[in-house]
This record gives structure tokens, C-alpha cells and sequence, in this order.
């Protein structure tokens, strides 16, 4: 049996090999890209990312120092030996323990927004979850990923799969999988049926290839004579066949099926998925405890530890070829948030509290990069914004998570008025 040593030494070695190999590898004749893929208008795929808890937002993205640029102002406690970090018009919290971030910010703050001042409408965890997903309470309304899975103009096997973190599907739970726990490759293959309560016989790989031979020449029998929406489910059935012989057979382009679990795994799982066509919508929950109502100090090195993945995973996402675009980077949106923010001063356990307002960090396809949207003063307190410029405005609104979400969803090519009627969109986020 292999000690913990050999595995991690293992998967690392395959994290490496896909890291640096895989992009050059996929453009090798030969090698399979999805049906129409190339042809088809651009989709763009959503990897959201939830910190648990309650991040502090003045750890990373929304830092309030005086003129000089490293000493804090009176009404919030910012973490001690850090400073103004700025790249472009992108502003955020840096400091010696903080190099990851200046990393992601000096690589990509041309592809990343930060929006500040959310209004989180409540600070209780569930309920502030239930917020920043829906734009609602209302239990009967799916989340963002889900929505934008269950209304794709292409089709995918696995729509939204949640490798971890929340989930609200809503009337829509047929477009949501959970993955979590090593089941992704089951899923793909079938054998998750011989895993249930009432578990179905395993088919060897001899008869499975036969038996999907069969059914793929079959459909495809049936699509040449077919025309008009017929042609293209029969057409939409074929492509997810060959996603999935394709993907059995390869079993994750240079070993990524021998990754496990991790934070930098999940994302490269998530990132193959959107390229393989196979999902459009991904969530994962980012490792730690944000709940710090004592020992505030534990945020820093969660939230950098993040960054430093997030990094790995934008230059993957630069240097990999698409689903429905030339490069993922042109192709995947990335959503960063939280329940809430935490609040701006100290309490006596050296911890910061439940706060209504929040910020998140969208990076990627279609997203209005290199700019801080909304505001929060001197006492960590959202002002009004203008919706379409993300500035400030006296006479503006305030920006509530409802607003930013349907910008998630007029990214993702949706008509934002049929799912929250007579709310506005976050225009300015939009590029």
C-alpha cells in the first residue's frame, strides 16, 4: 500500500505534468475536441469559488489606509505590517506575508474586478448564503451557477457540478451534480451505479465500449435522417457519447485523474470539465474557517493560500485551448465571494464579527477587468453607486447582491429581467 509521501509525491508529479504539459499536448494532432465545439458562438463557463464563514474583506480586497498608503484609518483595523497594494486601478491589501496576491494582481488584474460594498441584505450564515447565491430568500429560486447551467444553448452531460460548497437548485435540481469526494470519474463512467444502495452489475471495458458503439452508431443512424430540433438533440446526444468515450479513454488529459482533492485539484478538474464541454457551471468551496470571531489572524493565510492557486489556475486557463473559445481564459468566468464581511473593528478575543457588507473578486471572460466597482467609506459602509459606471454616487443605488449576480447572468448571455423582473443589473462589471 502506498505511504502518504509516495501519493502526494504522485499527485504531484501529475499536477506538474498537467500544469505544464497538458495545453501543448491537446493542440497535438490527433487528439479529440468536442463536436461543433470551434463552430459555435462562444459559452461562456462559470467557476465560482465560496469562502465559508465570512471572509474579512479588508484582509485582500477591500483595504482602507490613510494618505500615506500604510497606516490604517481610524474606524478599521487592518491587519498589521501590510500596506496599499495597487496594480493598474486595482487596489488591495498587500504586505510581506501577501506576495501570492501581488503575484495574481501584477499577472492578472487586467482580467479582474473587485466589487466592494455589497449589500449582503442579512448576517446570518444560511441566510446571507441563500443572499449572495440567489439575490432572494425565496427557497424555489436556484442559484447562479444552476441558472446559467439549466439555460445553455449547448448541451452538457454534468450542467453545474458542485465539487464542494453551497448549493441552491431550486425548481432546477436536474441541472446540478455533486462530485465531491473522488465521485467525478464515476460519474463520467457509470460504475457510480454499482455505489448505490440498489447497485446495478459493472460492466468490463470490453463490453461497455461495445455497448457504447452500439448506441452511438444508432443515434447517429437516427440524426442522418432526421432535421430541424430532432437533428439537433440526436446531434446534441452524439457529442455527449463521444465527451464520454473520449474522456473514459483518456481518463483526464496527462493524469489528472490521479489528483485528489485539493483546492488547485478541484480546480484543474473543473477547468478540464468546461473544456471538455461537459459541464458549464462549477462550485468549490475554498479551504479554511472564515467564521473568526476570535483570532482574526487566520484569515491572511487562508485567503492568500487562494490567491496562490488562483494564479496557477489563470495561467492554466491562459495557455489551454477552449470548449467554445481559442483559449479558456477568453471562455471561464471566475467568481470569488462569501456569507458577509466581518466587521471593520477588532472585538476583545483579537476577532472580527458578523458585517452586512461584502466583496467578491470576478475575473475572467466578459468581466469588466482592472476596476474596482462600489465603495465603502471610511467606516467599512457601503455608499450609493452608479449601476452603470460602479462608482460613487450620492444619488445612486445601493448595490445589493441581487444586482451583482444578475451581472453574472447578462455575462453569461441571459436575459437578466426573466429571473429577477424589475431589478437592475451591475452594468459597469459587465464588459
Amino acid at each position: 500500500m502506498s505511504t502518504f509521501n509516495e501519493r502526494k509525491r504522485r499527485n504531484d508529479v501529475s499536477r506538474r505534468a498537467f500544469l505544464g504539459g497538458a495545453a501543448g499536448l491537446m493542440t497535438a494532432g490527433g487528439l479529440w475536441y468536442p463536436r461543433k465545439a470551434m463552430a459555435a458562438p462562444i459559452e461562456r463557463k462559470f467557476l465560482f469559488f465560496w469562502a465559508g464563514g465570512g471572509w474579512d474583506t479588508t484582509t485582500i480586497l477591500d483595504p482602507h489606509y490613510g494618505p500615506d498608503g500604510s497606516s490604517a484609518v481610524p474606524g478599521v483595523d487592518m491587519d498589521q505590517n501590510t500596506f496599499l497594494g495597487k496594480k493598474g486601478n486595482v487596489t488591495y491589501t498587500s504586505g510581506p506575508d501577501r506576495l501570492d496576491v501581488d503575484k495574481y494582481f501584477r499577472n492578472w488584474a487586467g482580467y479582474t474586478a473587485i466589487v466592494r460594498g455589497i449589500d449582503t441584505h442579512s448576517v446570518g450564515h444560511d441566510s446571507s448564503t441563500q443572499f449572495m447565491m440567489t439575490g432572494t430568500s425565496a427557497s424555489s429560486y436556484a442559484d447562479w451557477p444552476t441558472i446559467l447551467a439549466a439555460n445553455s444553448t449547448l448541451d452538457y452531460p454534468l450542467p453545474h457540478i458542485v465539487f464542494s460548497g453551497p448549493s441552491f437548485p431550486g425548481t432546477s435540481g436536474s441541472a446540478v451534480v455533486r462530485a465531491g469526494g473522488g465521485t467525478l470519474l464515476s460519474l463520467i463512467d457509470g460504475s457510480i451505479n454499482g455505489q448505490s444502495s440498489a447497485p446495478s452489475p459493472d460492466i468490463m471495458p470490453p463490453a461497455d465500449d461495445m455497448i457504447d458503439q452500439f448506441v452511438y452508431k444508432r443515434v447517429a443512424e437516427f440524426a442522418s435522417q432526421q432535421k430541424g430540433l430532432a437533428r439537433d438533440r440526436a446531434d446534441g446526444m452524439l457529442s455527449n457519447v463521444e465527451r464520454a468515450m473520449e474522456l473514459e479513454g483518456r481518463q483526464f488529459e496527462a493524469g489528472l485523474d490521479n489528483l485528489g482533492n485539493t483546492l488547485l485539484d478541484q480546480m484543474l478538474k473543473a477547468s478540464e470539465m468546461f473544456r471538455l464541454g461537459l459541464s458549464r457551471s462549477a462550485m468549490i468551496q475554498i479551504p479554511g474557517g472564515y467564521d473568526t470571531h476570535s483570532g482574526n489572524n487566520q484569515q491572511a493565510p487562508q485567503q492568500v493560500a487562494f490567491y496562490a492557486a488562483l494564479d496557477q489556475l489563470m495561467e492554466h486557463l491562459a495557455n489551454t485551448p477552449g470548449h467554445t473559445a481559442d483559449y479558456l481564459i477568453n471562455e471561464v468566468v471566475i467568481v470569488a465571494a462569501s456569507d458577509f464581511g466581518r466587521t471593520p473593528k477588532l472585538n476583545g478575543g483579537n476577532g472580527k464579527d458578523h458585517w452586512p457588507y461584502n466583496s467578491v473578486l470576478v475575473a475572467g471572460a466578459g468581466v469588466r477587468g482592472n476596476q474596482v466597482h462600489g465603495y465603502t467609506d471610511d467606516s467599512l459602509i457601503a455608499t450609493p453607486i452608479d449601476l452603470k459606471t460602479g462608482q460613487q454616487d450620492d444619488g445612486g443605488t445601493m448595490l445589493g447582491c441581487e444586482h451583482v449576480g444578475l451581472a453574472y447572468l447578462k455575462i453569461g448571455g441571459l436575459d437578466p429581467s426573466r429571473f429577477l423582473p424589475g431589478v437592475d443589473v451591475l452594468e459597469s462589471l459587465i464588459r
